[in-house]
């Protein structure tokens, strides 16, 4: 994996991520230029700021829960992954999806729509998707084992284990992306889990006074902390 760490796009610094991924750019802290944040660190990660803000919403007016988890935004932490296989109609290449979340597809040779089930079936994908993320989480937990080297200075550093997508070479003061090293829907589920988890902690510390609301967000963030352990870039596949 290529290791370019968060260097801006004007004068090449290497300056930091915004802590909320959900802005669209951010400032270098050198010359200022605006740089594009999902083209540095792709959609996973910001799609997860965004399903925190939407579960934030309903800890705050759990009345709407059913309507809001309806409405939330997707976690974009599917598989980029393809199989080869020919076109049913008129037998050209085609790559076929492996996001589970995608059931349809079309063949570039002929235009026709097909259905992905056609050419592989939902519950292989399902299998490969698990396994993909068993993976990664895998990989993650190796990298936090054994440290990150600076994309600069080769320094050794541990990585924090808070949700972080970059951290800051104790070395250099480069900045680190995480993503260069371990693939990026595995960075996303460990900040989406991270995430989900201080809710529950924040919701545990509230008030005695307002033990029901909090009863309510508890319970909404332990459903969510369910969605998050069995893989949430699959709640699209569930619903269709």
């Amino acid at each position: 994996m290529a290791e370019r760490g968060v260097t801006c796009q004007r004068c090449g610094a290497s300056t930091p991520l915004p802590a909320d991924l959900r802005a669209a750019t951010f400032a270098c802290a050198f010359c200022g230029a605006q740089n594009d944040t999902a083209a540095v660190v792709g959609r996973e990660a910001p799609s997860a700021d965004a399903l925190l803000g939407h579960i934030a919403q309903i800890a705050a007016d759990p009345a709407n829960l059913r309507a809001m988890v309806q409405n939330a935004p997707r976690f974009e932490g599917g598989s980029a992954g393809t199989r080869a296989a020919s076109c049913m109609r008129c037998h050209a290449p085609v790559a076929v999806p492996l996001d589970v979340t995608i059931h349809q597809f079309a063949c570039g040779a002929c235009g026709s729509t097909e259905r992905v089930e056609a050419y592989i079936s939902d519950k292989e994908r399902l299998d490969i998707d698990m396994a993909r993320q068993l993976a990664g989480n895998e990989a993650f937990k190796r990298l936090k084992a054994e440290g990150v080297p600076c994309v600069r200075c080769a320094g050794k550093n541990a990585v924090p284990d808070d949700g972080s997508v970059q951290l800051v070479c104790r070395f250099c003061n480069a900045t680190i992306l995480l993503t260069d090293h371990v693939d990026a829907s595995a960075i996303a589920r460990n900040r989406l889990k991270h995430g989900v988890f201080a809710m529950r902690d924040e919701a545990l510390r509230a008030n005695a006074a307002n033990e029901r609301r909090t009863r309510t967000l508890a319970i909404t963030v332990a459903v969510l902390v369910a969605l998050v352990v069995l893989g949430v870039n699959l709640i699209g596949f569930l619903r269709r």
